[in-house]
């Protein structure tokens, strides 16, 4: 009786320990994969901290990039700079004020779509410089030209380079010669109204 007992103690406590040792390896297997341990325990890989160096270093860096994107937005200080490049002339036109209250907090996707004509050339939290190229002449530059007998003068949008009337004159051209008759109808650029000025002078004398 003694012995039949003893052998049964033999056979239970090796498998006992077999199934124990199954048991931990599955569990140690399991716990190393965490999209396979995340099934069974969701919440323990955000309620505890692991000492898996490569789940760690996911975890800083998904939690550094969604920082990122909730810090990159503009400031209440910033500023915003618009570059206005004239091709016609090769001046470029400058002008920085703070930002609008209705541009801050704007990401860098969220300003590219607000301005599409424009060219975002720099974005940070503090600034931001948005530059458009325009194929016409600056603001600074003025345009004589005759239309139906008259002088017309014409100065440029600082914002969409069309051209735009300044003045309207009657003015005596039957003793101007054809090159210049010719010119006039083209037009001719000057840089000044100074220069539109005596430009009206010599075509007068």
């Amino acid at each position: 009786m003694f012995i039949r007992r003893k052998r049964k103690w033999l056979i239970w406590v090796p498998g006992m320990i077999l199934l124990l040792a199954i048991a931990m390896f599955s569990y140690g297997y399991i716990k190393k994969i965490p999209e396979i341990y995340g099934r069974f325990h969701p919440n323990a890989l955000q309620g505890e901290e692991t000492s898996d160096p490569h789940i760690s270093n996911q975890l800083d860096k998904e939690t550094a990039h969604q920082l990122s994107v909730e810090t990159n937005k503009t400031l209440l200080e910033a500023s915003m700079k618009l570059e206005r490049y004239y091709s016609k002339c090769g001046h470029t036109l400058d002008e920085e004020e703070s930002m609008e209250s209705h541009y801050i907090g704007k990401t860098e996707n969220e300003l590219i779509k607000l301005f599409p004509k424009w060219q975002l050339k720099k974005f940070t939290p503090e600034q931001v410089i948005l530059r458009m190229e325009l194929d016409a002449y600056c603001p600074d530059h003025y345009l004589i030209k005759e239309e139906d007998g008259y002088i017309v003068i014409f100065r440029s949008d600082k914002d969409t380079g069309i051209p735009l009337i300044v003045e309207v004159m009657e003015v005596s051209l039957e003793h101007l010669n054809q090159e210049t008759l010719d010119e006039i109808k083209i037009g001719i650029v000057v840089d000044s109204i100074e220069g539109v000025e005596q430009v009206l002078e010599n075509w007068g004398s």
